[in-house]
């Protein structure tokens, strides 16, 4: 059983309210700081060594800097997928981050969730479905394949926020492009990663 606990608060200047999720068997989860990106760095060329594929190590390490710092952007503050340990369909085919929400003038959170609930078949989700679920379809050239990925977005406000600030977990699958929205192999997806943020607890005093 892994979890992500209040320890990860402050790293990345985010700060949330202590909380606890389970995730998947297997995945792992991280922080955004630096020193998570140089241990993913060291972890991902012992991997390339084992493979006699070291001259990739640079590009990889630009690939896994240019991520971290898009998240560390976006207010993000933790980032987690299948690891060694999980079953091998789950490797590789999909990552969950965590982002902090803040209300704007521009985009209050009351309407990011009316446009999820309008646009994008936003439902509420878990106990007292205090969780807003829907799902996004995004189309992108990866060295120069086609790939589509389904991106599962869960909305959970901060308590004592008066609904001004939010978590956002985003499950990111990537597949076929021809792989249509309502394949099993995406709606089993959508359940598992349903059912472990619907875990979600926060645990302030």
């Amino acid at each position: 059983m892994s979890s992500l606990r209040a320890e990860l608060m402050g790293k990345t200047g985010t700060v949330i309210p202590p909380y606890r999720m389970l995730l998947p068997p297997g995945w792992e989860a991280f922080d955004l700081s630096e020193a998570t990106e140089r241990d993913l760095m060291r972890r991902a060329e012992a991997r390339l060594h084992g493979a006699q594929n070291s001259a990739f190590g640079p590009i990889l390490a630009d690939k896994v800097h240019e991520v971290l710092e898009g998240l560390r952007a976006r207010h993000g503050f933790a980032y987690a997928f299948a690891g060694d340990a999980a079953p091998t369909w789950a490797i590789g085919a999909a990552t969950l981050v965590g982002l902090k929400r803040t209300s704007s003038p521009e985009a209050t959170l009351e309407q990011i969730v009316e446009s999820a609930v309008r646009h994008h078949g936003g439902v509420p989700i878990g106990e007292g479905q205090q969780i807003v679920r829907w799902t996004e379809r995004r189309e992108v050239s990866v060295d120069g394949e086609d790939v589509a990925s389904l991106l599962v977005n869960y909305l959970i406000p901060i308590p004592g926020t008066r609904l001004t600030e939010a978590v956002q977990w985003t499950a990111t699958v990537t597949h076929e492009v021809d792989l249509p929205a309502d394949h099993p192999n995406l709606t089993l997806w959508t359940a598992l990663f349903d059912t472990h943020i619907s875990t979600f607890t926060w645990t302030v005093r």
